[in-house]
Order: C-alpha cells, then sequence, then structure tokens
C-alpha cells in the first residue's frame, strides 16, 4: 500500500483587546518556507503558545501541502487539497473559549477549512481567552487526491479529487494561565498593562506601574526567542511608559517583558503588515 504523508493543521495570531477587534492577517513561517518539510509549522513537537485570560492570543500556523505521495513506486497519488473541521461531536475544535480559526475567506466553504494541493498557505487561531485550563485540539484532516498516475500536475484543481485519508488529531494542546494580577515586591507593587495599541503599525505604548524608583527593563524577542529590542529605564512612583517602534522589526507576533527589580512580566503583542 501506499503511505501518504498526511499533517495537521492550524494557526494562531495575537489579537487585540480593543473594542471592535477584527480576524488578524495570517503569514507565512519564511525558515518552514524556505525548508524541504511539508504538512504544518509549528509541529506537535514545537507545539503552540500559552495564553492567558484577558490576554490578545495569537498562533500563526504554515501549512504546506505536498504535490502528491512519497513512495519509491512509479505511480503517486496527486493531491488536490487537505481539508480541516471540528469532528462530529466536538464544538469548535475544542479552542479555548474566546479563540476561533480563521483564514483567507477563499480558504472557507461551508465550515470546513481547505488547503490546496501543492500550495504554501496559513491559518490562525487567534482572540482573547476567557476561561483558564489546558485545552486538547481536536482536529479531523481530510485528504482528497487524484491517482494513481505517473505525474502530477503543478497546479490541481482544490475541487477535485476523492477522499484517500482521514485523520484525527489530539496532540496540540493551549495552555490558558488565570489572568495575572499587580505583583508584590517586598513593600513596592509592579503591574504591566497590556500594549497599546496592539496590533500596530509603527509605534506603541507598553505602560507599567510601580510604587518606588528603581531601573526597568524592557526585552522584545521575536519567536525564536532572538533579543530584536532592549531598553532601560529609570522610574518614576506611579505610571511609566516604554515606547517600542515597528522600525526594522518584521510583522508578526513578538513577546514582550518588563522587569522590575526581582519581578517580570511577560505579554505579547503584534506588529501589523
Amino acid at each position: 500500500m501506499k503511505k501518504i504523508y498526511i499533517s495537521g493543521l492550524v494557526i494562531f495570531a495575537a489579537v487585540s483587546n480593543i473594542i471592535g477587534q477584527t480576524a488578524p492577517t495570517c503569514s507565512l513561517n519564511p525558515s518552514f518556507i524556505s525548508s524541504s518539510k511539508v504538512g504544518v509549522y509549528p509541529d506537535s513537537a514545537t507545539a503552540f503558545i500559552n495564553g492567558t485570560v484577558g490576554v490578545p492570543y495569537v498562533q500563526n500556523i504554515t501549512v504546506k501541502v505536498p504535490k502528491d505521495t512519497v513512495v519509491t513506486l512509479p505511480f503517486k497519488l496527486c493531491f488536490n487539497r487537505f481539508e480541516l473541521k471540528s469532528p462530529a461531536g466536538v464544538t469548535n475544535f475544542n479552542l479555548p473559549p474566546g479563540l476561533s480559526f480563521t483564514v483567507t475567506p477563499s480558504l472557507m466553504s461551508s465550515g470546513v477549512i481547505f488547503f490546496p494541493g501543492n500550495a504554501n498557505n496559513c491559518a490562525s487561531i487567534w482572540g482573547t481567552p476567557t476561561v483558564a485550563g489546558t485545552y486538547t485540539l481536536s482536529l479531523e484532516v481530510q485528504a482528497f487526491a487524484n491517482g494513481p498516475t505517473l505525474s502530477c500536475p503543478t497546479t490541481p484543481v482544490p475541487s477535485g479529487g476523492t477522499s484517500v485519508s482521514t485523520q484525527l488529531l489530539k496532540y496540540y494542546k493551549i495552555v490558558i494561565s488565570p489572568p495575572v494580577g499587580v505583583q508584590e515586591i517586598g513593600q513596592d507593587k509592579f503591574g504591566v498593562m497590556q500594549n497599546q495599541p496592539n496590533p500596530f503599525i509603527g509605534k506603541t505604548d507598553i505602560k507599567f506601574y510601580v510604587e518606588g524608583e528603581d531601573e526597568a527593563v524592557l526585552t522584545v524577542y521575536n519567536s525564536l526567542g532572538a533579543i530584536v529590542n532592549k531598553q532601560i529605564m529609570k522610574t518614576q512612583l506611579g505610571e511609566n511608559t516604554f515606547i517600542l517602534s515597528s522600525n526594522g522589526l518584521f510583522a508578526g507576533v513578538y513577546i514582550y517583558s518588563v522587569k522590575y527589580k526581582n519581578a517580570v512580566s511577560t505579554k505579547r503583542l503584534i506588529i501589523s503588515e
């Protein structure tokens, strides 16, 4: 029998807390796209980022559907598309309350997300979590293909083909932590607010509150964990603000932390296209 290599599909993206928030535009992971790998990124080993109640959440997912089956025999199956849907009896893929899937409208039909064969696409899971807990996602992935044949077209017809495989994926988890309040540091109090605006283009404010004068450090990390921005300031009693510029930074999701004395508060931000 021919072995069909099928990967799960999913994407998360962090979204704004502001009124009238809209679904984010997902983006392809350049490292995964330039590699020889197919399937989905993040994979089961990399996993999805964790979230916090009340803090906007976003996870980008890049999907590379292969052109055909990987087999040593001369005949192969040509993939038309992979379909992703919530299994029977499962509500909204068992996503944490407050989160949803989103893709380009052209990749959605009657509640089913589909990814064309021999193509790179992305999707997002986004929103603001409302209930803490550990959520194991439930994803039904169905592959459609033509063949067997000796060669496959470079641009398959996504609407064609017949079902050749269905898999139920239950290895992705999202951990949502309870809301984080003000931290006590000796006789001081320390709290960091979500950056505003978020998502943003140009500049965003990262406000934080302290009850003393000391040194505070802002550190911004990209999705690979590399430091892309670092600022240090002498605080004053009450509200303080770091101003972060998007100059020199790519659109996407970043992690930022503010350290004050022996306390650190970490949140996520999005730079828009």
